[in-house]
């Protein structure tokens, strides 16, 4: 599986990408909106983890971007949150979403949600 992580806290997002790799995925990440859409035209993502909490973009409105248009709109697109009063709200946006902290279980059942 193909999977992108976009997160600006540098050593989560890189935790997530080595965890993914671990478990045999192809792992790319973005640290902010903007590289995020880069990375997405180019490549085709199965499933993409988007911070809410972005310092350029608000994920909800990078979300409905990502699935505007490129060869990523068809992926699964998962919120990631450290705050569990957003969960549900996050439902309209995202096929998914995972609360913070990084697990392999948590990680692992995020994946097979999609």
């Amino acid at each position: 599986m193909r999977v992108l992580f976009v997160e600006n806290d540098m050593r989560l997002c890189e935790a997530f990408r080595d965890l993914a790799r671990s478990l045999g995925h192809d792992a790319d990440v973005a640290y902010d909106g903007h590289q995020a859409m880069l990375l997405t035209r180019e490549t085709r993502y199965d499933t993409i983890f988007l911070d809410i909490g972005l310092p350029d973009v608000d994920g909800r409105d990078l979300c409905r971007r990502l699935r505007a248009a490129g060869p990523s709109k068809l992926a699964c697109v998962v919120a990631v949150t450290g705050d569990a009063r957003h969960v549900d709200e996050l439902s309209d946006h995202f096929d998914g979403a995972y609360l913070k902290p990084l697990t392999e279980d948590g990680f692992k059942a995020a994946l097979d949600a999609c």
